[in-house]
This record gives C-alpha cells, sequence and structure tokens, in this order.
C-alpha cells in the first residue's frame, strides 16, 4: 500500500482512540482512494473503517507502535515517533512477530497508547535476540566492511546535528570509504570522518552491488 495511504489511515485510528471521526485535514483525494479499496467508509463528514480496513489498520498501528518501543526503550531516542514512522515502511518482509518477541510483547507505546496484540502475545514465546535483525539485513555500521554501500536505518540523538548537515538522515545512501582506525563514509561528494564508537550508534542495512539506487 502507498506510504501516503498508511498514514492516513494511522490518522484516523489515532483520532478514533480520541473520540474524533472527522475528516478535517485529511487528504480527501487520498481518502477516496481508501474508500475505493473498500478500507473505509465516509459520510456526513466523518471517516470509519471497513471491517477490511479494520484488520490492515490494526497490523500498521501495530507496527508502528512497535518501532516506537524500540527505538525509545532499546536504542532510547527522543525521536521515536518521527523514526518509526521513518523505518516502519523501508523494514522488509513480515517482521513484526519477531520485533514483538524481541520487545517481549509490550502492551503500549512510549507516549503510552495501546500496542494491538498479535498472535505471538496469546503463547509464550523466549525472547528473541538481535539476531532477527542480522535476518532483515541489518547491522551496525561499524562492522559494514570496506567499500560497501549501505541505506542509513537509524542514528542515536546525538548524532543527528552532525550528521544531518550533510544529507546523512535515515533512508540515506552512503558508501563506507575507509574502516582502519577510523571511519570514512561518502555520501554524495562529501566525506565524512568517524569513529568507532560513533559508527556503533548507526544501524544500517547493506544494499546488494545490484541494488544501489
Amino acid at each position: 500500500m502507498d506510504r501516503e495511504l498508511e498514514d492516513i489511515m494511522l490518522e484516523i485510528w489515532k483520532r478514533r482512540e480520541q473520540k474524533e471521526s472527522s475528516i478535517s485535514g485529511l487528504d480527501p483525494s487520498k481518502l477516496n482512494l481508501l474508500k475505493e479499496k473498500g478500507l473505509v467508509t465516509i459520510s456526513a463528514g466523518t471517516v470509519s473503517f471497513t471491517p477490511q480496513g479494520e484488520e490492515i489498520a490494526k497490523i500498521l498501528v501495530r507496527r508502528h507502535r512497535l518501532w516506537e518501543v524500540f527505538f525509545h526503550d532499546v536504542l532510547g531516542m527522543k525521536e521515536f515517533n518521527e523514526m518509526a514512522g521513518a523505518f516502519e515502511h523501508e523494514a522488509s518482509g513480515n517482521i513484526d512477530q519477531a520485533l514483538c518477541d524481541f520487545l517481549d510483547h509490550p502492551q503500549q507505546c512510549p507516549d503510552g497508547r495501546p500496542i494491538p496484540r498479535g498472535q505471538c502475545c496469546k503463547r509464550k514465546r523466549k525472547r528473541a535476540g538481535w539476531g532477527f535483525f542480522q535476518n532483515m539485513g541489518i547491522m551496525r555500521l561499524c562492522d559494514v566492511p570496506k567499500g560497501k554501500k549501505v541505506r542509513i536505518v537509524c542514528l542515536r540523538g546525538k548524532l543527528f546535528p552532525k550528521l544531518s548537515g550533510y544529507g546523512i538522515v535515515p533512508g540515506s545512501i552512503v558508501s563506507v570509504q575507509e574502516t582502519f582506525s577510523g571511519f570514512i563514509i561518502r555520501i554524495d561528494h562529501s566525506e565524512v570522518a568517524l569513529d568507532r564508537e560513533s559508527c556503533a550508534d548507526i544501524l544500517v542495512q547493506i544494499i546488494p552491488d545490484e541494488d544501489e539506487t
């Protein structure tokens, strides 16, 4: 589904939690697309989910809030909502269950809003380790070999001011130029030197050689 449509479904869910169903402020064209897909109904200036839309929205909300917990509780990031919004669309495959296992099935997000329960929450499972990130191709920048291109997944808060000025933000693509006695990464025509400690605070996805766009 289109990212903007997913964001609107998340917004409709949040409004419903606040006992609000108005379409005010929502893109009419996107709402009509959701209606055409059979995901929402619109009547007298209000919007509500169809049964199919309810199930899809539940999955989207669950995923978003699980990522909020990850960025807030695991990485200690204040920008947990923005990071969740940026990364939830980039994660490949169905990793919601693995992420929920890793977080030990949290019941609410950092803002105190409930996280919809999944099937994995109904049975006892051994808490997952960091290995599930490796299955997604996610690793620390300090572990990336020289010569590889990577997509930035997340940066700990203290690195935002330094790196954002170079355009190094979640979703951007950089290449690892040097790893010996320090890291040098390149984005476009700029090179940035980082120490190993800083690189350990950056999560990335390695880009296969045939997919560098």
